[in-house]
């Protein structure tokens, strides 16, 4: 049998994961926490993380499409399961069969979606979705949500919900978040009935308007689920201390010295600047680790080391001292051994977000869970 060699490894904390739900829960107690499972949970393994939500009472989940809404349905039965993106009309009966909710983004939509349960027996669950300015999906014109509301007088509808997307909640001030919440509050007194849940609140507008009396009863909890505050904004809120759920790490697996003005990588980019050693990591950018990491300083042992020369596909060198040994931990983003390195941070040197790198790290990367500090 083949002895697993490739260090590199995506921690997940699941006792972090449960914290941060149950912390971002509170917040408002008035409304439901609707776990974001999409894109499988960001990239850290959306069966394990749902069966783990769903095993400590959470019953209301999204997803971005049906297929991955199908997958969870076994592990989260009598959940309610949101699919957030825009489906076939033709996969409606899919839904229908297995109890899923659907995203209505139009009329259109929705008379087509009409025309395939027709010989059914089990209602439509609905979520019509309303564009306040995001500019995605959801019908905005009142005339077509009139329209809209009556289609939903068919038997065939359970109307289940009505909702919205901010776009700027994690921006410095309200002004737009107001705009939307304005279009949104005019949408819904087009609607004859009011549907069980009205929610515009992501990751962002959970934080931002926990202490906001409204209407609405149900947030959804997307990045902050996984311990990652949506922008620099909402973290200055200072509403909630969220937990590190993941953590990148592998080891050291080559270390060599390099002579004053010798070369190394693609493109020959590093040249060493005096007598230097230079340790070899298993983890590259066909693992999400991008190339524009180059410079960026992870821990190795207990040393700050910079990135030199380009991310290779599969390996990455880090300049380092003497002292550094083969086998050596490392950790690139997350905690280890007391470590800590915010994914945030990762991010922001690379100019781009926690959720791109989360959803970049491949599947070959292994994912290991915890709870109770046990790998499970």
């Amino acid at each position: 049998m083949i002895i697993k060699d490739r260090p590199t490894k995506l921690r997940v904390d699941l006792d972090a994961l449960l914290n941060n739900y149950n912390k971002l829960n509170s917040l408002n107690i008035e409304k439901i926490g609707l776990a974001v499972v999409k894109a499988d949970s960001y990239g850290l393994g959306a069966k394990v993380i749902a069966r783990h939500l769903y095993e400590n009472g959470v019953r209301h989940f999204a997803t971005a499409t049906l297929e991955e809404a199908l997958e969870l349905k076994d592990i989260i039965k009598d959940s309610m399961i949101l699919v957030l993106g825009v489906i076939n009309p033709l996969n409606v009966k899919y839904a229908v069969e297995n109890n899923i909710s659907l995203t209505c983004p139009s009329r259109e939509w929705l008379e087509d979606a009409l025309l395939q349960i027709q010989g059914f027996d089990k209602k439509l669950k609905i979520h019509v979705k309303i564009d306040t300015g995001m500019g995605r999906i959801g019908a905005s014109e009142l005339e077509e949500l009139e329209e809209i509301n009556n289609l939903l007088a068919s038997e065939k509808i359970d109307f289940e919900g009505i909702f919205s997307h901010y776009s700027n909640a994690d921006g410095e001030n309200d002004n737009y978040d107001n705009y939307q919440t304005e279009n949104f509050e005019r949408s819904i007194k087009v609607f004859t009935h009011k549907p069980k849940y009205i929610h515009i609140e992501n990751s962002a507008g959970t934080v931002k308007y926990s202490d906001r009396e409204d209407q609405y009863n149900l947030s959804r909890i997307g990045i902050t689920l996984y311990g990652c505050y949506p922008s620099e904004n909402i973290e200055k809120l200072d509403k909630i201390k969220l937990e590190s759920v993941a953590s990148l790490v592998s080891k050291v697996t080559h270390v060599k010295k390099f002579s004053k003005g010798q070369r190394l990588g693609y493109g020959i980019s590093y040249e060493a600047k005096e007598d230097e050693y230079i340790a070899t990591i298993p983890v590259g950018y066909a693992d999400g680790i991008l190339r524009r990491a180059q410079g960026f300083k992870i821990k190795v042992g207990s040393e700050n080391c910079e990135i030199v020369g380009r991310v290779c596909m599969d390996q990455l060198m880090v300049r380092c001292s003497e002292s550094i040994k083969v086998g050596d931990d490392v950790l690139i983003f997350g905690e280890n051994n007391g470590q800590k390195i915010s994914v945030d941070d990762f991010a922001t040197y690379q100019d781009t977000i926690s959720y791109e790198i989360f959803c970049c790290i491949n599947k070959r990367v292994p994912r290991v869970y915890y709870k109770n500090k046990m790998e499970l």
